[in-house]
């Protein structure tokens, strides 16, 4: 099982966090996680996501395509 997710919003909207509770989840299962925040300069408007894959094997790449 391979699952990718993009978390995608504004800062200040939890996305971050989000993508890190989604991976910190996976790994307490014992699942193989890769998590790729990426954010803009701004404290609070600027663009924010993250990149998370979760396998029960080992993940390869940690850019979901």
């Amino acid at each position: 099982m391979l699952i990718k997710t993009v978390i995608a919003g504004f800062g200040g909207q939890g996305i971050l966090s989000m993508g890190l509770n989604l991976a910190e989840a996976a790994m307490r299962e014992g699942r193989n996680v890769t998590y790729l925040p990426s954010y803009g300069a701004e404290v609070r408007g600027g663009t924010a996501n993250c990149t998370v894959a979760i396998s029960d094997d080992e993940i390869a790449s940690p850019v979901a395509s």
